[in-house]
């Protein structure tokens, strides 16, 4: 049987595979066995002569075609090899169908030219002196300029591969939820979000379906895990796994082929505009309810920033009329300095949708505001449902105005390094799902009302013990009966006696704890206030899945125990004093069945910490960011029991 192999060795070890069948041919002496073969040898040498012509550089440029090539070379390898014993056969049996074999070996081979020939109309990329590691705006002039040639050769998009990516989009059908079904219309809108991104990109699953939330085409972010998961089942999207074999799937890619067809789709179906120059979002929203943020330069035409001459052709046409209280999401798709407070239509449209910060997780697409006065004009937006500032810098405070916000659910500010400070009080956004103020190191306290936001879920960058009269404690939290999700910040010394109220999160199933430099101690310190809390008061929460820890202050922590961490199956430790794992005194092992542990210098491995933990399924252990990973797949006796 074929196997997967690389797509410049294909075509050199399928011609040797053919010259080994006309070798074997030759060897045929009855006259009536060379009839038959000679049709089946004609079409061989034919084969032959089309790569011989093709030459090598027009495979090294079928890349983006990779997977769906190497599957019929696959094919038409097997076929081929198949007729190696067919023609051995016809020597010993004349009444052998060799035409059958010759048909199937014809049609793969039809295929293959298919695919190629579509692709003969764009321009080759010039490979000589060029960067492996391409900037987002290298490729998306790449792809404008495979665009502009689809101008003139439409035949690609009236390529058979669209109508199996049609047929594939169409045959989306409902999921089958814990609580209740996904309607497969939805997952298909679902879908067409992604033809926004540019191309190659590394989309994070997160700020999807957050967005997804925000449109209402989900109601819990499980049901966004689960269209994740099916679409990159169904081949749609490309899962992007961690290095290592890391089982943990977060983000993933499109094929520029899919990329291509779910275009063509989103703009039949008018889910986007797009340019008709390059196929790329449009920073205008003449006909769809939803609108892009293009830098300019990535468009490549000669128009004012954030879209200001669609903006005057869009009112001075009347346009605009049409769309007056329709546009449902405003999405920046690479703009790195955001002004809409010059957006006449921004105040007339009852937007649920604005993504205004990065999409991207590296903290190297940079992303501005001119000025902080749009923020004060989000109060009169009441039908926002989900709000991303993520990224943004010169965002030194939420404005008052935000409480307003009624109908909010998710507020993504992460990474707004530049934040100081938070409303005085966010009671009044009872809708609340999901907070993530993570990564803004200057906040020192937490806003009043927190404890109020009984529909709070999910709450990460909550910071713990920066003063005494702050105005909201870590225990106030408890009263939220269905945080799930918490990831908090330990600012001062007094950490173990705010950790003690974890054990009354009764729901709680993903912690992330984070000590800062005043957080660790050193010995003397430890000792003190274990002294003054003792460690029995110190448990955590009861129904833990998931614990993230960050610099770790301590070297072989009393209160890390197997005993009180029943329900855990994942545990991650990155950086601290962590030297190994003491065994527990009730004799409990760990249950855990994934392990990261990074960035623990003196963590000891030779130590036999490892039979406390019997189930793991996924190792991995980093001393120094520039170390390699190490990581090892294992299952235990108990686990195949």
């Amino acid at each position: 049987m074929p196997i997967r192999r690389k797509l410049e060795e294909a075509v050199p070890n399928l011609r040797v595979l053919i010259d080994e069948v006309i070798k074997d041919s030759k060897t045929q002496d009855s006259e009536l066995t060379k009839s038959k073969i000679q049709p089946h040898l004609e079409q061989l040498q034919e084969i032959n002569a089309y790569f011989d012509e093709k030459g090598k550089d027009l495979f090294d440029d079928l890349k983006e075609t990779e997977d769906e090539l190497l599957k019929n070379f696959n094919a038409l390898e097997e076929k081929i090899d198949d007729s190696k014993y067919a023609i051995l056969d016809l020597s010993r049996d004349a009444s052998v169908d060799l035409d059958l074999t010759k048909r199937s070996i014809g049609d793969i081979f039809n295929k293959i030219q298919e695919v190629v020939s579509g692709f003969q109309g764009l321009p080759l990329k010039e490979r000589k002196g060029s960067s492996k590691n391409n900037d987002s705006e290298g490729q998306a002039r790449e792809i404008s300029e495979k665009w502009s040639a689809l101008k003139v050769e439409h035949r690609i998009l009236e390529h058979s591969v669209l109508s199996r990516f049609q047929l594939s989009y169409d045959n989306i059908i409902d999921i089958d939820g814990k609580e209740h079904r996904i309607p497969g219309r939805n997952i298909k809108l679902c879908l067409l979000c992604f033809s926004v991104f540019p191309p190659k990109s590394v989309i994070k699953k997160r700020p999807l379906i957050y967005w997804w939330l925000g449109e209402g085409l989900i109601t819990e972010t499980e049901d966004g895990e689960r269209i994740f998961g099916e679409l990159i089942k169904k081949g749609l999207l490309i899962a992007k796994y961690k290095p290592y074999k890391n089982p943990v799937v977060d983000s993933c890619t499109m094929h520029s082929w899919n990329r291509l067809m779910l275009i063509s789709v989103a703009k039949r179906a008018q889910f986007f505009d797009f340019d008709e120059d390059t196929g790329l979002p449009a920073n205008h929203g003449t006909s769809s309810r939803r609108m892009c943020l293009v830098k300019q330069r990535y468009l490549d035409k000669q128009t004012p920033p954030n879209g200001e001459a669609s903006r005057q052709d869009h009112n001075s046409s009347g346009r605009g009329a049409s769309t007056e209280h329709r546009l449902l999401t405003l999405f920046n798709v690479n703009e790195q300095y955001v002004n809409i407070s010059n957006f006449s239509w921004f105040s007339e449209n009852k937007i649920e949708v604005l993504q205004l910060g990065r999409w991207q997780d590296s903290a190297k697409y940079h992303i501005e505001v001119e000025d902080e006065y749009f923020l004060k004009a989000l109060g009169s937006k009441k039908h926002l449902k989900y709000l991303s500032l993520r990224g943004i810098s010169r965002i030194t405070e939420m404005p008052s105005s935000v409480r307003k916000l009624i109908n909010l659910e998710i507020l993504d500010l992460r990474a707004c390094h530049n934040l100081e400070k938070l409303p005085s009080d966010i009671s009044s956004l009872k809708k609340l799902t999901h907070l993530d103020i993570s990564e803004c190191h200057l906040l020192e306290s937490m806003p009043k009302g927190l404890e109020k936001l009984t529909s709070l879920q999910v709450l990460k960058g909550f910071v713990v013990g920066t003063s005494k009269r702050g105005p909201c404690k870590l225990e106030n939290l408890a009263e939220l009966k269905r945080l799930r999700k918490l990831s908090i910040y330990i600012r001062n010394e007094a950490y173990m006696e705010e950790l003690a109220k974890l054990k009354q999160f009764e729901t709680l199933c993903i912690l992330s704890i984070t000590w800062g430099e005043r957080g660790a101690q050193g010995p003397k310190e430890q000792s003190r206030k274990q002294s003054a809390t003792s460690e029995s008061s110190f448990r955590f929460p009861p129904n833990l899945k998931k614990l993230d820890l960050w610099c770790i202050p301590e070297t072989d922590p009393a209160w890390l125990d197997p005993a009180g961490l029943q329900s855990l199956s994942k545990l991650y430790i990155r950086g601290g004093k962590l030297v190994s794992f003491k065994e527990s005194p009730t004799g409990k092992k760990w249950g855990v069945q994934i392990l990261r542990l990074k960035y623990l210098r003196a963590f000891d491995e030779k130590k036999p910490w490892r039979r406390n933990f019997p189930y793991l399924s996924y190792l991995e252990i980093v001393k120094k960011a520039e170390d390699e990973h190490r990581a090892s797949s294992s299952r235990s006796p108990e686990q195949t029991n």
